[in-house]
Parts: C-alpha cells; structure tokens; sequence
C-alpha cells in the first residue's frame, strides 16, 4: 500500500484487528461520558471503488445527522493477496457546544473480497437484531449474492451508475424472486424523478387538460450527462401509467396509446447540474412543460392549450443523494410501482 493510499485512510479513524472491533467500540465509547451512543438501524455502503473511502465517510456522516445507525463502509478492490483491515469512528452531534449523540463507523478494507468475505465481514459485524439498510453503489456483482441480500431489509442502488443496466436489471428481479428475500427497493436513479412527475401529475388535474392526454403524440426530455437511465425511467413510468406499448423502431422509442396513437419519444443531453431538467408532452392542439433551472429550488409547470394557459410554481426539495435516502429510512415503504416499469425499461435499454 502507497503511502499516498494510507493516507487517504486517516479519515477512517483508529485502525484496528479485524478480530477486535466489537472490543475497540466498548474502549471508544468509555472513553467519553459524554458521548451516547444512538442506533436505530446498520447502515451499510458498499463500493468496488478504491478512492470511494473518503467521500462514502463523508456521506456517512452527513446521513447520521438525520438517522442514528452503525454505519458499515465495505471497499472491496482487487489485490496482490487476500486480506482485510478495520477501522473504527464515530459521528457525533454537537448540543450546548458538547458531543452528545452519536453513531459509530466501522469501515473495511477487503482486497480480493469475495462474496464470502464481504458477507462474513457484515454478519459479524451487525448491531444486536436492528434492521439493515444497505446502499450498493455500481454494478450487481457477484459479491450481491443470496446469503447477503437475504438480511438486507432495505436496499438502495442507483441505476443510472450501472454499465450494463439490462443485466443488473435481471440480477435484481432474481434476487426478488426468491422465498427468503424481504428487502425493499429504492433506485436512487428513480427518485431524483419525484419533483418532476409530481409536477406533470399536477398538469392534468382539470378536465380540458385531462382531455388532451390520449392524445398526446410526442415526449421530449432533457437530462444530463450520465443521467439518461432517468430520463427512460420516467418514459417508462408514463408508458406505464397511460397503458401505453412499446413500439422500438432501431434506436428510436416510441410508445404506443390504447388508442392506436404513436408517442414518438425524444432524449436530449444537455449541459448542467441537475439530472433531469425539462420534460414536454405535445400534442397537436397543447403542450405541457415541466421545468427546473439548474441549481432553483422549485420546478415550473406551463400548460398551454390554445388560449387556455395555466402555469404553475412548485418547491423543489433538495435531490441530493443523502437527502433522498434519509427521506425513504423516514418511511421504510417500497416502489411496487417501480417494478411494474422494469419490463418496458430493460427493452428500452436493450
């Protein structure tokens, strides 16, 4: 290991054997009278990313100010020979200018991890019987195989970060397949999308609009780069909601109404921060825009059906990553409808 590599790791706190970490969290803890620890649940991300360690801790402790958990950080990397390293922290609130709560981090070093060995590392390291939330950053790999994701009661993936969607599409709805998963799904990818099917949901809430809705035959979306999964997610999430087919011509999309009618379908990477940055439903006689300026914090919806014209302002919470998983660890549901778009999305992507 370089030098410059271990240094990246003194973010991670006090380094510790693996065999010891139950014991070097009993030591940390009665270091200090005044830190209480909190839990309510294991928190686990899990990356194959050798730089990930300083920005997942960092996205670790920005979710404990929110969500009391024992945080797990796995990195698994490829390596000369198999091992593993352990390093122990924790994340305190601040009140009265004293540390007060606080939740812990234990993050783990695997070279050569396999499924196995990342398996074994969260069994043995769980708090008591808390339920686990894991976020699984990149690909399905064969470390997310059935003993692991059998104990997982919430799993967050992002879609849109996956370089063969189709196939981690497969892998996930195997997994779901089986009698002993219990796990329920959140596609990050998906839910950066609320904000703007809130919004377009809103658009036909009277019945000159609703009229127009069967007779829509175009959609025009524009996203960012690296964001085009969600920009099918929400085509797929209209086919869905209209009982529309499927109609692929080469690499063009195009849905199909119940009433016969073609919706030809357009994508457009733009430039800017926000993953999804306009969307426009036109049919001949109306045209329905949803918008949000880059970095604004509220959406525009514009309805437009000759002299009719009504226009909309919403408030747009914060999309980040962190803010969208602490707000589903709130409800602890599931996306039954996300399922139901998964079929039209994987022959979309191919």
């Amino acid at each position: 290991m370089s030098t410059e590599s271990e240094s990246a790791y003194a973010i991670l706190g006090q380094e510790v054997p693996l065999g010891s970490v139950d014991k070097a969290l009993k030591e940390l803890w009665g270091q200090d009278d005044a830190r209480t620890k909190a839990s309510l649940l294991n928190f686990a991300i899990y990356s194959e990313k050798a730089e990930s360690m300083e920005e997942n801790t960092r996205l670790l402790e920005e979710i404990t100010l929110e969500q009391a958990c024992r945080g797990l950080l796995i990195l698994a990397v490829p390596g000369e020979k198999r091992s593993a390293r352990a390093w122990i922290t924790a994340h305190c609130q601040l009140q009265d200018g004293h540390k007060s709560v606080c939740s812990e981090q234990v993050s783990f070093l695997l070279e050569q991890g396999n499924a196995n060995q990342v398996r074994n590392v969260v069994f043995a390291h769980l708090d008591s019987d808390l339920p686990l939330a894991c976020w699984w950053q990149d690909n399905l790999t064969s470390n997310f195989d059935e003993r692991l994701y059998s104990v997982i009661d919430v799993l967050f993936i992002d879609s849109s970060k996956w370089s063969n969607p189709s196939a981690d599409f497969t892998t996930l709805l195997n997994a779901l397949s089986h009698d002993s998963v219990r796990f329920a799904v959140y596609d990050l990818s998906w839910l950066r999308s609320h904000l703007f099917r809130t919004a377009l949901a809103a658009c036909f809430q009277d019945v000159v609009a609703l009229a127009e809705l069967p007779k829509l035959n175009r959609i025009e979306i524009y996203y960012s780069k690296g964001n085009r999964l969600s920009a099918l997610l929400l085509v797929a999430w209209i086919g869905v909601r209209m009982k529309c087919g499927l109609d692929m011509a080469g690499k063009d999309i195009r849905l199909q109404s119940p009433e016969g009618i073609l919706i030809n379908v357009s994508l457009v990477e733009t430039t800017g921060a926000e993953h999804l940055q306009k969307i426009i439903l036109r049919s001949k006689a109306a045209t329905f825009t949803v918008t949000r300026e880059c970095g604004a914090h509220y959406v525009c919806s514009r309805v437009e059906i000759g002299d009719h014209i009504y226009e909309e302002m919403l408030p747009a919470d914060s999309v980040s990553d962190v803010a969208l998983i602490v707000d589903q660890l709130s409800r602890m549901g599931g996306q039954s409808l996300y399922f139901q778009m998964v079929p039209m999305l994987q022959k979309m992507i191919g």
